[in-house]
């Protein structure tokens, strides 16, 4: 449309504002309202143009129409196109724009905006697809059927318009274009979605390719028409019938020929194909491929069918459904020889010369293992010098042959029979049995070794010892149980021993006793003499010592010989005495011990004891050990202690504590108590020896008011007066006599004397 002025509202304004100075007005007024002028709801087909342009109209707010204002026509939904997309109202306050539609059926929409007004003006469309386009398969192609009956799938086609967009309402022809069969609703018109479907489609009496034809009744569609194609097959299995011969043969384990072979058949006598039959053998024979599925010509065969392991009628049942199985039947036949083994009699044990309990025998098979009837087998001894009766014997129903008996020969040990079957070559021909010819009962029982041997007590012999027992011909007897018992304290294991094939038992082990000396371990077995192994328990090593006799002596007078002398044994871990160790006397406490043969060895009966002891000359404790060589008793040393007595008193000496010669002063005692000491002849004090204190008339008191006064030496040899009080008077010197009682006492009597100023 074409216009011949162009405003914009501020120009507008502009104009309308010197003219309201002439004529004394407000001047012009923004946009307020914005409507459309035509029709907002619109219909048409997609991609082409809206019947009529759409038109709005600007005003102001009395309602005036303003022109020169810019409107934008915008497309919001389901595309196409707007032109122009920008107008400038006229002087009526309109503007006007052409509308496409886009090319997707259904709502499309046009907004129209003014600036400075709220509200938009909203155009719609509802648009609908255009004229057909194509034609396309939608479904029920590619199917199969039996002959004469209408495919699971009825077919349809889909139509659609240059955008995609399916068409409604659209007349398509459905025809039948090969095949010979039919169809119901050959004239189908298109739905909302575009599909039109056959009502059915039958197809032709013959197996094979069907074909329908869909035709659209317009102009210019692409594809058009479309080809559906199916397969007409054949109808449901029939009957089944076999096609080669039902009464067969083979060797037994032989694959069977010709293989089995069936045809299927529909009730009209066609081959039916992909039907599935199950080939099932007979218990014993095998079929190969078991499961099949009939060929284009309706015939099956399993991939094979082998006989079984055993000569006999063997089936195979072909079956199709519920339809009658058909039973193919064949005979396996035997089979050549193929090997001869042991059946009864091999590996036997009888005494020297007797006839074994089981007759020997072999049988002969074929691979399969069923017997050969009628096979002549030769039976030799071969070793051991026995004999055998009816040498040549032909194999029996179960393919059989045994010899009449078989004796051993004189000497023990391995005999052999060997059985061929003549005229054969198998891999196990000939075959050879073997027997033992065993000794006669036991008559004799020997030692073989480990008799008389030593040990240390409690511990094991170091040869087991072992017995033969042999028979009255003096072969060895295997297989009997010798029983082994110790003396008293000792220990066996393996106690019941079974002789070997040489006759000989062995105990596992002889432990001897604790106690040293002889020992005996007796051999047993009923109905023979026993025999008796010596042995010698020995002391183990010492670890022990213990004191013979009193380890605290009597007390003895100084410079004396102890006795009974110190004796001590040395003994092992069982209390055994252990002979040849060496022992060492040693002072421990008191000086002057004098030891002789302190060194000494210990006899079988494990005892030391030193030659002489003889204590020191002062009295008090004197003490030795005895240290064993080899042996760390960590202190707990074995020890003898004897006490060393003083001799009788020899002579009597003023003691340390006392003055002989002293000062004091009348009627008091003297300073120092008057003390004597008795001792033996080595200075040893001597106790409880009696000591007599007297003084003359005139030279005072003693021991509170006596002139004599007795007293025992104590402990340590001193006597004391106790107190000697001096007498007043003249100045005098004073005496004190001290008397031992006893002869040849040196210094007795001593004198003590006390000077008065």
């Amino acid at each position: 449309m074409l216009r011949r002025t162009s405003f914009t509202w501020p120009a507008l304004a502009a104009s309308a504002s010197l003219l309201a100075a002439c004529n004394g007005d407000d001047g012009p007024r923004p946009p307020s309202t914005l409507a459309a002028i035509t029709s907002t709801s619109l219909t048409g087909i997609v991609g082409e143009l809206a019947s009529s342009p759409l038109t709005v109209k600007v005003a102001d707010d009395r309602g005036g129409n303003l022109g020169g204002i810019i409107v934008t026509f915008s497309v919001a939904a389901g595309g196409g196109t707007v032109t122009p997309a920008v107008d400038t109202t006229d002087g009526s306050g309109t503007a006007t724009t052409s509308w496409r539609f886009g090319g997707t059926a259904g709502e499309q929409r046009v907004t129209a905006t003014v600036t400075g007004v709220a509200t938009p003006v909203n155009f719609v469309a509802a648009t609908i697809a255009g004229a057909p386009a194509t034609v396309a398969i939608q479904g029920g192609d590619n199917q199969s059927a039996a002959t004469n009956t209408a495919v699971a799938t009825a077919p349809s086609v889909i139509v659609r318009d240059r955008f995609n967009n399916p068409v409604n309402a659209t007349s398509v022809f459905f025809s039948v274009s090969s095949g010979g069969g039919s169809v119901s609703g050959a004239g189908a018109v298109t739905n909302p979605t575009g599909v039109a479907t056959v009502g059915s489609w039958t197809l032709g009496p013959a197996v094979g390719a069907n074909r329908l034809t869909a035709l659209v009744v317009a102009n210019g569609v692409t594809s058009n028409p479309v080809t559906f194609n199916a397969t007409a097959t054949a109808g449901a299995a029939a009957s089944v019938s076999a096609t080669s011969a039902t009464t067969l043969s083979a060797v037994v384990g032989a694959l069977v020929t010709p293989v089995p072979t069936i045809r299927v058949l529909d009730a009209n006598g066609n081959p039916v194909a992909g039907v599935n039959v199950t080939f099932t053998a007979s218990n014993g024979s095998t079929v190969v491929g078991g499961s099949k599925t009939t060929n284009l010509s309706g015939i099956a065969s399993p991939d094979g069918w082998q006989m079984g392991a055993t000569v006999g009628t063997f089936t195979l049942s072909a079956t199709v459904g519920s339809l009658t199985p058909v039973v193919f039947t064949s005979t396996a036949l035997n089979a050549a020889p193929a090997a001869l083994s042991i059946v009864a009699g091999n590996n036997q044990t009888a005494t020297v010369g007797r006839t074994l309990p089981i007759d020997p025998a072999v049988r002969i098979t074929d691979a399969f293992g069923n017997p050969i009837v009628g096979q002549e087998v030769v039976f030799e001894v071969i070793s051991g010098g026995g004999s055998a009766v009816v040498r040549r014997p032909l194999t029996d129903a179960n393919g059989t042959a045994t010899v009449g008996a078989w004796t051993l020969g004189e000497t023990p040990g391995t005999n052999t029979l060997r059985a061929t079957a003549t005229g054969l070559t198998l891999g196990s021909n000939p075959v050879t049995f073997t027997a033992t010819a065993t000794a006669g009962a036991a008559s004799s029982l020997s030692i073989v070794a480990g008799n008389n041997q030593t040990a240390t007590a409690f511990s094991t012999v170091a040869v087991n010892p072992s017995v033969v027992v042999r028979d009255n011909r003096g072969n060895p007897v295997q297989g009997v149980t010798v029983t082994f018992a110790p003396s008293a304290g000792g220990a066996v294991t393996g106690g019941s021993a079974i002789t070997n094939a040489a006759g000989v038992a062995t105990v596992g082990s002889w432990k001897l006793s604790a106690v040293a000396g002889p020992q005996t371990l007796t051999a047993t077995l009923a109905g023979v003499a026993n025999v008796i192994f010596q042995a010698t328990a020995t002391a183990g090593a010492a670890t022990a010592v213990q004191v013979v006799g009193d380890s605290v002596l009597p007390a003895f007078p100084v410079f004396s010989f102890v006795s009974p002398l110190p004796t001590l044994r040395v003994v092992d871990a069982n209390g055994n005495p252990v002979a040849g160790a060496s022992v060492t006397f040693e002072v421990v406490t008191g000086a002057g011990n004098t030891l002789t043969g302190a060194t000494k060895t210990t006899g079988n009966d494990g005892l030391a004891q030193i030659t002489t002891w003889r204590i020191g000359t002062v009295a008090g404790v004197y003490r030795i050990r005895a240290v064993v060589s080899g042996l760390a008793l960590n202190g707990a040393e074995p020890t003898w202690l004897v006490t060393g007595t003083a001799l009788t008193a020899a002579q009597v000496t003023v003691a340390s504590t006392s003055l002989a010669t002293q000062t004091g002063s009348q009627n008091t005692a003297v300073p120092t108590v008057p003390v004597v000491r008795v001792v033996d002849q080595f200075g040893n004090p001597v106790s409880g020896v009696s000591v007599t204190f007297t003084v003359a008339a005139g030279n005072g008191t003693i021991a509170g008011g006596f002139t004599t006064f007795a007293v025992a030496t104590d402990g340590l040899g001193f006597a004391s007066v106790g107190s000697w009080v001096l007498p007043a008077g003249t100045t005098v010197t004073r005496t004190l006599t001290a008397t031992v009682t006893g002869n040849g006492i040196t210094g007795n009597p001593i004198t003590f004397t006390a000077n008065v100023p």
